[in-house]
């Protein structure tokens, strides 16, 4: 049996996306996202393909350095393995492919909705959040009867609403521009969305992220952002002025029904705690455990980083890997935990 594992570099965008043909994938996927990301961390990102046996399985990963030890990272997005099918000891293969690069330790995303549980060992698996999913095969009329009562009876003005969104991507992406730093920071979660100005620059003139903003008398008040493949779309970012909070069902209706007609056939509204999880909740959709993969690769070196910080090697179940929890923004690979 031959098998063929390699990791392909930022510098080679049609080798990655030629990797990608034929594998159900999400934006997180793909080489644009990665580049995207990249112009951020700065971290040297590669997607890993394997091949044996007919069988091609793919997964986007980025380097970083810490103490002279390097270990791996999924870039920001839904990625993880995901593949033209399951491969029996693949997760050894791959272990075993890290090692041999040097690697101490990995954060792997995994996507629930291509995972096969020959990509990952059952002990590195830990859940932490959980995706909603509404599936945009259903006509109008089942989509819309899957809403919360809640959710129905802010979207009666729809008609009227709609009709005056922005689609002037000049002035939603100057809009995100000068508001989303101040936004997320308001919400705490300007760690988990430090992107550099290049990095959404290059997002959002992508053929394949949609925008949409909502506006009052002074102008834009909210701006929401999807992004999408052949195979899901994606609920990327919502910001907003505290004028237009109530905007936001609103633009995440129009997402769904723009990306129903465009034949998209799924669209992970992604996660979140409290509130949040619970706004996305009230769209009706099916939802799904968000899990992570922590790999140790080099036990003794993994030991001695924790060590030096006075953190615990052996416990996996909060913020891996451990050596790195007060020094490391998520966008740059914290954990999620």
């Amino acid at each position: 049996m031959t098998i063929q594992q390699q990791f392909i570099s930022l510098d080679c965008p049609s080798e990655w996306k030629q990797a990608l043909t034929g594998i159900r994938h999400s934006f997180g996927h793909t080489w644009e996202n990665c580049y995207a990301m990249y112009l951020t961390t700065g971290m040297q990102t590669y997607l890993y393909c394997f091949e044996a046996e007919g069988v091609r399985i793919v997964c986007p990963v980025a380097e970083r350095e810490h103490g002279g030890a390097v270990d791996i990272v999924k870039p920001f997005g839904f990625s993880g393995f995901t593949g033209t099918g399951s491969f029996p000891g693949f997760h050894d293969h791959w272990k075993e492919f890290a090692k041999q690069r040097g690697y101490v330790c990995g954060y792997l995303g995994i996507n629930p909705l291509f995972h096969c549980s020959s990509y990952s060992g059952q002990e590195d698996v830990f859940h932490y959040d959980a995706i909603h999913l509404l599936d945009l095969t259903l006509d109008q009329e089942e989509l819309w009867a899957n809403l919360s009562t809640n959710r129905k009876r802010q979207l009666k003005d729809w008609s009227r609403i709609s009709a005056d969104f922005i689609f002037d991507k000049l002035a939603l992406i100057d809009f995100f521009h000068a508001q989303h730093q101040k936004f997320f920071s308001s919400k705490g979660a300007e760690r988990f969305y430090s992107f550099s100005d290049d990095t959404l620059s290059f997002l959002f003139n992508l053929d394949n992220v949609l925008m949409v903003g909502a506006g009052g008398p002074g102008g834009v008040e909210a701006v929401s952002v999807f992004a999408y493949t052949d195979d899901v779309g994606e609920y990327l970012f919502n910001i907003s002025l505290p004028s237009g909070k109530e905007h936001s069902s609103f633009l995440i209706w129009y997402g769904v029904n723009h990306l129903k007609e465009l034949g998209i056939p799924l669209l992970n509204l992604g996660g979140g705690q409290g509130g949040v999880g619970e706004f996305k909740r009230y769209f009706g959709g099916k939802e799904l455990p968000l899990c992570c993969s922590k790999q140790v690769y080099d036990p003794q070196r993994y030991r001695q980083l924790c060590q030096s910080v006075d953190a615990d090697p052996d416990d996996l179940s909060g913020y891996f890997p451990a050596y790195r929890k007060t020094t490391q923004a998520c966008l740059q690979g914290g954990s999620y935990d």
